[in-house]
């Protein structure tokens, strides 16, 4: 699995993915366009709230199998279209991921 991370979250996200052999890319500084350009490359993303996720961002996210907020917010995320799309939305409101 190869993992777009976002932006910044506690280290525990990234040990225990690694664990598992996922491929995890750090991104914090790519502009919206520059994020487009690449996230076709990924199966999975991990946000916070930097880039908005809308209808635009997930037409170029050909192979994204699940976005994962940390926070319990998914108003930065066009969750209709994402759903439409089979992408599974993980958030974690209490620090428990759980999906909505």
């Amino acid at each position: 699995m190869k993992v777009l991370l976002l932006d910044k979250n506690h280290p525990l996200i990234t040990e225990q993915l690694s664990a598992k052999g996922w491929v995890l890319e750090e991104d914090y500084q790519s502009s919206y366009d520059q994020v487009l350009e690449k996230i076709h490359l990924y199966d999975g993303m991990i946000i916070r709230s930097r880039i908005p996720i809308d209808k635009n961002f997930l037409q170029y996210a050909k192979n994204l199998k699940f976005i994962a907020r940390v926070g319990a917010g998914m108003e930065n995320i066009d969750t209709t279209t994402a759903r439409a799309l089979g992408i599974a939305l993980i958030n974690s409101p209490e620090g428990k991921p759980r999906c909505p």
